[in-house]
């Protein structure tokens, strides 16, 4: 049964937005090869693509404000073709997960422009962090690469997975091992009792071979996702600020060292939080802060504070500042500019994927800003506004 694309599923594709942005050989060779594989898509195809490049194109009457890209978008679909009904289908598109980017490049600011502009561009040269990923067993040291995976068995070992190479260890009896995620990089460990920690950057994870007692313990210095197993005994995460008591659940803590707070946002279940000073029970949906053994409480959209386990910031209507400060924590560099850019009262929305290619992500985020960045030295960036021209 053959498929009928629309042409808005093009324009909603990840991957389409992306190469008509940043169109490369390979890209154009892939596409080509799938439209030559689907003839049925053709028509809708290239109707997705005059739309698309006419909006591009008329970059100076282009409000880049959420409201402002839809009601132009639906203009010219509207011109081109009346409305249908059509389901929803979703491209499967393998390299759509390497290439996801500044898809929806939105922001509000009094600066006019188009937020697709070439002149908007800049990069600097690479500040990534090149340590590697690091299992610490006893006096066993492995490294991998980034996005590796541990799976830890009932047996006391380890299966590790990276994008080079497939092992098994042997892990201490009765031992606390120690996964140590670097900047920009992430990885995954799936703990004895079954239950999967998503460790971010600049993270430390410790935990035991096997989990014996009547409770599960694990220590955490950084941010993890954990989507915890159901059992009867409770599982217990310490962090510098607070122990976090769950019995099955999913949720993300963010508890940098370095950082005055620490974040709790519980995606389903409940958790209950205990500081030096005070305690509650979270319910699903909300964020618990904990500031100096204080804990308050607020309602967030929670893939906000997870997107980053799949390998991507979700961004609505963060001001520039918010986003800046994700981006330097993730991959441990400072961002130095005036406050005349008066960047807090701007904002901006839409996907920003992870690369380990720090370019890749600075000349993504440039897209839809008017700044361009320049490196004054190892994991220092100076951000100006770009001259108009």
């Amino acid at each position: 049964m053959k498929l009928n694309l629309d042409y808005k599923d093009f324009l909603c594709d990840d991957l389409f937005v992306y190469w008509r942005i940043h169109p490369t050989a390979e890209l154009t060779s892939f596409w080509e090869k799938y439209i030559s594989r689907n003839e049925h898509h053709r028509e809708s195809f290239q109707l997705a693509i005059a739309i698309f490049d006419e909006i591009h194109q008329q970059h100076d009457s282009f409000q880049p404000d959420e409201d402002s890209v839809n009601r132009q978008l639906q203009d010219r679909i509207d011109r081109y073709r009346k409305k249908k009904r059509h389901k929803v289908v979703y491209m499967s598109l393998s390299a759509a997960v390497l290439l996801l980017a500044l898809i929806t490049a939105l922001y509000t600011t009094t600066h006019k422009g188009s937020v697709f502009s070439d002149k908007q561009i800049a990069s600097i040269g690479e500040v990534m962090n090149q340590e590697k990923i690091q299992l610490i067993s006893g006096n066993q040291v492995v490294d991998m690469e980034n996005n590796a995976t541990v799976q830890l068995t009932q047996k006391e070992n380890a299966l590790i997975q990276d994008s080079l190479s497939r092992k098994e260890i042997d892990l201490k009896k009765n031992q606390t091992n120690k996964l140590i995620v670097p900047f920009g990089k992430r990885s995954s460990v799936i703990l004895a009792d079954g239950s999967a920690v998503y460790v971010n950057s600049g993270t430390e994870l410790d935990f035991p071979s096997v989990f014996t007692g009547q409770t599960r313990e694990i220590g955490v210095k950084g941010e993890i996702f954990i989507d915890v197993a159901k059992q009867n005994h409770p599982f217990i995460i310490h962090t510098p600020k607070s122990q976090i008591t769950v019995y099955g659940t999913s949720f993300n803590v963010s508890s940098y060292t370095d950082e005055k707070n620490e974040s709790v946002v519980l995606v389903e279940g409940s958790v209950h939080i205990k500081s030096d000073q005070s305690s509650l029970m979270l319910k699903s949906g909300e964020m618990a802060e904990v500031n100096n053994g204080n804990i308050l409480r607020k309602e967030v959209d929670v893939m906000e504070y997870i997107s980053w386990k799949n390998g991507y910031m979700q961004l609505n209507k963060n001001s520039l500042t918010e986003v800046l400060k994700k981006i330097g924590r993730y991959y441990n560099v400072e961002f130095n500019y005036t406050a005349t850019l008066n960047l807090q009262d701007q904002t901006c929305s839409g996907k920003l994927f992870l690369s380990e290619n720090f370019d890749d992500v600075l000349q993504s985020f440039s897209k839809m800003t008017f700044l361009q960045y320049n490196k004054i030295s190892d994991g220092i960036i100076y951000i100006q506004k770009t001259e108009q021209q």
